[in-house]
């Protein structure tokens, strides 16, 4: 998570340099650089209002788009609760509000990647642990949705959970601040290092 902060400058580094094609980020406007990005991380903030604007603020220009924010929340399979709420996409998020329903845990982890994957001019997604909240099965369609629409995008995702891991391109382990190994999912476990080690483990416990 503290990585992420720092590539997307929330944080600056107070050591060292992070490079884009070999540019510092500093040297690019703060506004343009944040601008390629779309983060859910895995603190995301559950916003007390609308369906459609807890969705929407992922780009505000666009919060009104009724029809693009349904097809964000279609995506990561959201959308069929919110349609039989009293207000439907109006409807508050939030006991304290008239008509207002309490989300559960995987539910606001849904509406969290629906705003990210509503901010369409990103060109980076970044999901810190995007569906730690969810069943095997819900987690299976999120991430065919996501690798689908990140297609022509670059999507990085953390992820203790070695299911979706094995699915990257490439994957790097780190440990204490450090990336320790690198490669596809593949190659790692022909190495028998670390990644091969926890996979097995993990993967053992399914047996």
């Amino acid at each position: 998570s503290t990585l992420i902060k720092i590539l997307t400058r929330f944080y600056d580094p107070s050591k060292g340099k992070v490079l884009v094609s070999g540019m510092d980020i500093k040297k690019i406007g703060h506004r343009s650089y944040q601008s390629k990005f779309a983060v859910l991380f895995q603190d995301f903030e559950d916003y007390s209002f609308s369906a459609r604007e807890s969705i929407g603020y992922g780009d505000v220009k666009r919060v009104n788009n009724l029809e693009e924010i349904k097809e964000a929340a279609k995506r990561v399979g959201i959308d069929d609760f919110i349609e039989i709420l009293p207000l439907k996409y109006e409807n508050p998020l939030s006991p304290h509000f008239f008509k207002g329903v309490q989300l559960s845990g995987g539910q606001w982890q849904r509406v969290g990647i629906a705003r990210t994957l509503f901010r369409k001019k990103a060109e980076i997604l970044i999901l810190d642990e995007p569906t730690s909240n969810v069943d095997p099965e819900a987690e299976e369609k999120i991430f065919n949705e996501l690798l689908a629409i990140s297609s022509s995008k670059i999507l990085i995702f953390v992820s203790q959970r070695f299911s979706t891991v094995r699915r990257a391109d490439r994957i790097m382990v780190i440990d204490k601040g450090r990336v320790v190994e690198e490669g596809t999912h593949q190659s790692l476990m022909q190495q028998k290092g670390q990644y091969s080690r926890l996979f097995s483990l993990q993967a053992k416990g399914y047996k």
